[in-house]
């Protein structure tokens, strides 16, 4: 039985249609980095896997952005899986403690991510069946449009109800919770009455309906997901009390209207990338031994300095600065740009105990909120896709007067 210490979810703070929906500076990245922080805030973790079917890069892997953000070590191993529901509770089920497993979905429909931390105690997952069919009712193109069969019957009796009679299941299992369908989808003699329900096909679903059920004090049932005709079934169990779930979720706000104007953006220098990397994803600072005309004051970005005596000092520790701060001042620019849409705000924020100050994009609220003394969060954000590459960096996000995200 694998049991799962610690739970974080994240939801970006848009709708559109009353559908959670991610913002132009958001991807699945993005907020698998904020549900992984909600889960591992210590970054404990010796293993990541990532499930989606919206990784930002297919090529060159985005790993690397993933262990930078969550503040774990570049050693620490890295799987990204494609797949959805039924991918999720299959690695929660087989993975070790120490595990972070994240699950991200960045599309029109379902906009969320969530994480599970594997620990030696908490409420627990069985394996008890599952069923990997073929049927292809949703496609994706080269070009990543999609493409739906569009019959819902077909969906439920041949891709649901078929493969839920080939699970071997009984009267006797009661199902706490469903993701990917409805509970009277499943057929059968389960008994899904009163089951918690994500009938969305998503990722995160698998972790967010298990955080109900510790909420809830379900902690016995099945919890069964779903993706086209591929289930997979697992027992709930163990100890729910030793849980912990914390939930990054902002009040929705409709997303605001953006414009980006033609052209080319800025190119994007890959060696200057890689220069940059390391001291941009990480959030560290450059701390310099005392020494006549330098001072131990952190510096962002890192560079080199220069000693009273002329000579160039290079030699640094890097610090992790921290990820609250005050905005000290702040503009809005409403002039479309190429690569950035706009409008939108950028500000000076005063870290919080700490000398550093740093200009950074506001994210979270609309372009012209944010206002001069406000208090936030340092959050990782998508700057801009230059020539195809995502090009990531931290925003700030502030908070509103009732001490929440906006």
């Amino acid at each position: 039985m694998t049991q799962v210490a610690a739970i974080g979810t994240y939801l970006p703070p848009w709708t559109v249609r009353e559908r959670r929906v991610n913002g132009p500076d958001e991807d699945a990245l993005t907020m698998a980095v904020a549900a992984g922080r909600a889960a591992d805030p210590d970054a404990t973790a010796r293993r990541v896997v990532l499930v989606s079917r919206d990784f930002p890069l297919l090529e060159g892997g985005n790993s690397a952005v993933l262990l930078a953000g969550l503040s774990l070590p570049a050693g620490v191993a890295v799987s990204e899986v494609l797949g959805g529901a039924p991918a999720v509770l299959d690695e929660l089920v087989e993975a070790t403690e120490g595990t972070l497993v994240i699950a991200a979905d960045h599309s029109t429909t379902a906009a969320s991510a969530a994480a599970a931390l594997i620990g030696a105690d908490g409420v627990g997952l069985t394996p008890v069946a599952r069923q990997t069919r073929s049927l292809p009712v949703t496609i994706r193109s080269a070009d990543g449009s999609r493409r739906e069969y569009g019959d819902p019957r077909l969906q439920r009796e041949i891709g649901v109800k078929s493969t839920v009679a080939r699970l071997g299941l009984d009267a006797s299992q009661t199902v706490a919770a469903v993701v990917g369908a409805k509970g009277k989808e499943l057929g059968g003699d389960l008994d899904a009455k009163g089951a918690i329900e994500h009938p969305i096909s998503s990722a995160s679903g698998v972790i967010r309906a298990l955080a109900e059920c510790v909420e809830n004090g379900q902690t016995s049932g099945l919890l069964v997901a779903v993706e086209q005709s591929s289930v997979t079934a697992a027992e709930i169990g163990g100890s729910a009390k030793s849980t912990t779930i914390t939930r990054n979720e902002a009040p929705s706000r409709e997303l605001p209207k953006f414009r980006t104007a033609d052209g080319n953006g800025i190119p994007i220098s890959l060696p200057a990338y890689a220069r940059a990397f390391e001291a941009k994803l990480r959030w560290e600072a450059a701390v310099f031994d005392e020494r006549p005309g330098i001072d131990t004051a952190p510096q962002f970005p890192p560079r080199a300095r220069v000693d009273d005596a002329g000579g160039l000092v290079t030699a640094c520790r890097l610090e992790p600065l921290p990820r609250t701060g005050t905005i000290y001042t702040q503009t809005t620019i409403r002039i479309p740009v190429p690569d950035l849409p706009g409008p939108y705000s950028i500000a000076v924020v005063q870290l919080d105990g700490s000398s550093v100050r740093v200009l950074m994009k506001v994210t979270g609220v609309p372009a012209g909120e944010a206002t001069i003394g406000q208090s936030g969060s340092v959050v990782l954000r998508k700057i801009a896709d230059r020539a195809g590459v995502p090009d990531y960096g931290y925003a700030f996000w502030p908070t509103t007067a009732e001490g929440t995200q906006a």
